[in-house]
This record gives C-alpha cells, sequence and structure tokens, in this order.
C-alpha cells in the first residue's frame, strides 16, 4: 500500500466515523482538559461545528488555546486538501448550500488550487485551512472562517515554493478574493516589501486574512533562528511597535536552547504593516511533536508572573501530549495529541495574548499502523 492510497484508506473511514465535525469532537470531549475547554466555551463550540461537514476534520482538526484568560474556551482549525476525497465530499456539501457565500468561495479556491498550470498551483501546495473563531460572549450570525494557504512544508528546513515577491502575489490575490475583497495594489506592494526584508534562509509559511474582520493579509515568516535574525527583519519591514517590549523573552528562551525556530505573523494592508505583531515558538523543526518533553523550555519561560493561567499552563503540560486509543463511532481510533506551536501576540508595546495551537490526528488504528510503515521505507 503506497502512501496516497493509506491515507484515502483513512479518509475513507473517517467520513463515516460522525455525521459533523461537531459529532466527532463530542466523541473526545471527556480528553479535553476542562481548564482548557468547557463550560460556555464548549457549548459554543459544538454549536458552530455540529453544522460543518465531518469532511473538515478527516485529518484530524486543532485548537486555539488562550492561555492567558480563565475561561476555558478555544477557537478551532480544520484543513482541506485538495484533489482528496473530503475535498470532494466538502464541495458537494457546499452545493447543498447555495446561500453559503462562504462555502462557496472556499470551494473556488480548492479548485483554483488543483487547476492544471494556474500560478497558485504551483506555489501553494495542497493544503488549505479554515480557521473559526469560538466566542461565547457573541451573539447572532458566526463570522465567516479566516483563510490560510501554506505555501511551505509543515517541517524545516524547506525552501518553500514563494521564491519571488510575484508568487506571493498570487498567493495574496487568491486569499483576498476568497474573502470577498478585490485586489488591491497597496496592499500587494507591502506584502512585496515584506517579502524582500526576510531573513535569509526563512519562507513564507502562510498567508490569509478573516473576511469578517478589518481588511488585512496576514503573512507568516517562518524559520527565523535568532532572536537577532527576528528584530532585525521587524526593523527592515518597518514593524510599527516597540521591539524591546518583547525581546528579552525571546532572547531568554535563545539562550536556554528551548525553540529551534521562530516565525513572525505580520498584518499588511493597503496602508503598511500594522501594530500587530505575533512570534510563534517552534521547539524542533519537526510541527507535530506528539511528546511533551520538547516543549518544557518553552513553557518554563511562561511561567512568568501574569503571562499565563497558570492553571491553564499545568494542564496543557500534564494532558495534552501522547497517544490514545479510544471507541470510536464505527470502531476503535487512535488518537495523536499534541503541541503545533506556542504564540505571544503583542500590539505595538503591549502584550495582548499567549496562545499554544495543539492538534489532534485520529485514524483508524490498522491504517495508522499501514501509514506509519509505509513512512518509514
Amino acid at each position: 500500500m503506497n502512501l496516497d492510497d493509506t491515507r484515502a484508506a483513512i479518509e475513507e473511514h473517517m467520513l463515516g466515523q460522525a455525521d459533523s465535525v461537531g459529532e466527532l469532537l463530542e466523541q473526545f470531549k471527556c480528553r479535553f482538559p476542562p481548564a482548557l475547554i468547557d463550560g460556555a466555551g464548549w457549548d459554543r463550540l459544538m454549536e458552530r461545528t455540529c453544522g460543518l461537514p465531518i469532511s473538515l476534520a478527516t485529518p484530524g482538526f486543532g485548537f486555539e488555546l488562550r492561555l492567558h484568560e480563565p475561561e476555558p474556551r478555544a477557537d478551532l482549525g480544520l484543513a482541506l486538501f485538495h484533489g482528496s476525497q473530503s475535498a470532494a465530499h466538502f464541495e458537494a456539501w457546499a452545493r447543498s448550500r447555495p446561500e453559503d457565500a462562504s462555502a462557496r468561495a472556499i470551494v473556488r479556491l480548492l479548485q483554483e488550487m488543483g487547476r492544471e498550470g494556474a500560478a497558485l498551483q504551483r506555489i501553494a501546495d495542497t493544503k488549505l485551512l479554515l480557521e473559526f473563531d469560538i466566542d461565547p460572549t457573541h451573539n447572532g450570525p458566526f463570522p465567516d472562517p479566516g483563510i490560510f494557504l501554506y505555501p511551505t512544508a509543515d517541517s524545516l528546513p524547506d525552501p518553500g515554493s514563494v521564491q519571488e515577491p510575484e508568487d506571493l502575489c498570487v498567493v495574496a490575490d487568491a486569499v483576498a478574493t476568497a474573502c470577498g475583497w478585490g485586489p488591491d495594489n497597496g496592499e500587494r506592494r507591502n506584502a512585496e516589501r515584506l517579502f524582500l526584508a526576510r531573513p535569509s534562509g526563512s519562507q513564507i509559511g502562510a498567508v490569509g486574512a478573516f473576511p469578517d474582520r478589518t481588511r488585512a493579509l496576514r503573512v507568516a515568516i517562518t524559520g527565523i533562528r535568532s532572536t537577532r535574525e527576528l528584530t532585525s527583519f521587524l526593523e527592515r519591514a518597518s514593524w510599527p511597535g516597540r521591539i524591546e517590549t518583547f525581546a528579552p523573552f525571546v532572547a531568554d528562551l535563545e539562550a536556554r536552547g528551548a525553540f529551534s525556530h521562530l516565525a513572525a505573523h505580520l498584518d499588511v494592508g493597503p496602508g503598511g504593516v500594522s501594530p500587530e505583531l505575533g512570534v510563534s515558538y517552534y521547539a524542533e523543526d519537526t510541527q507535530w511533536l506528539k511528546d511533551i518533553e520538547p516543549w518544557i523550555g518553552i513553557i518554563d519561560g511562561l511561567r512568568a508572573p501574569g503571562l499565563v493561567v497558570p492553571e491553564k499552563l499545568s494542564a496543557l503540560e500534564e494532558s495534552w501530549a501522547g497517544v490514545e486509543t479510544v471507541f470510536g463511532r464505527r470502531g476503535m481510533l487512535l488518537v495523536v495529541r499534541g503541541i503545533h506551536h506556542i504564540k505571544m501576540a503583542l500590539v505595538g508595546d503591549r502584550f495582548e495574548a499567549v496562545k499554544a495551537y495543539v492538534f489532534c490526528l485520529v485514524f483508524p488504528p490498522l491504517q495508522a499502523a499501514a501509514l506509519a510503515a509505509t513512512a518509514a521505507k
């Protein structure tokens, strides 16, 4: 069995595991630490996901955990890969909902990613991520999900597929169109300047936007190896914030060897670079770590007073990593959980948030064993 066949078998099984994303999440509720997801945050998550097709969660799912807030709530990340059974399932679901403009836009973007000869096919790889804001205090319709493309593979080092400023503009235009925005020359020029300012050896890891927020493209520069590389890049990019606000924290982690590389997340628009900044920490160059040990250095660094809620940090350390077998609707499932990255968000000269981006990969055990055997060859 080759790798593509194995993945197809996993998708086929998972498409029958639940009728909605919410139904799949409900099967794992007891595995989620209550300090991280519970109460009104869980109820709102269920309300949002019970109307989403299971095809969005066949490879697994991810949560954005707000470690700085006491409330146990999480935003949700779900992925599609063009050309997959899940993408075809999602397209059929979208056709049954002609009133859902967001779903139609996602389908069009998937189709463009797979169109033979299209520039986007060459540059954007296969992954499309949707980020769902889950706010238990918000009433009314749910906002449309954020839309992100990933030109660089999940493992580093990787040369990436954005090699020229024009490549970044292709991805930026595709994301803007999917959000219902027209192209903007000022936005394109500012994105190009960001590309040219990036450190040597770094990549464009992701480009995305949130349709229901103020217009801006969020660009992730990945593969930054040191505090100096990060601060020099931000100076060249004309980030309008105070670097000294966060540089000592990053330098301390670097001195302890706590991270392998960093990513800088910047918002660019027609007027330039926004004061909003995210700095993400990756424990190793491989981003799907099922063990907690590589993260201990970063976790210990977050214990500084006032940065995070201690109970949430403890729950993350003690309960969100490892592999276990659980009972699903169609039999046993192998669940792999871990931390993808940890991000500090700033605006200008103040800390705004500390978030852990965690994942759950779900496999039928037999397919998981076959996938591992195939990958080892």
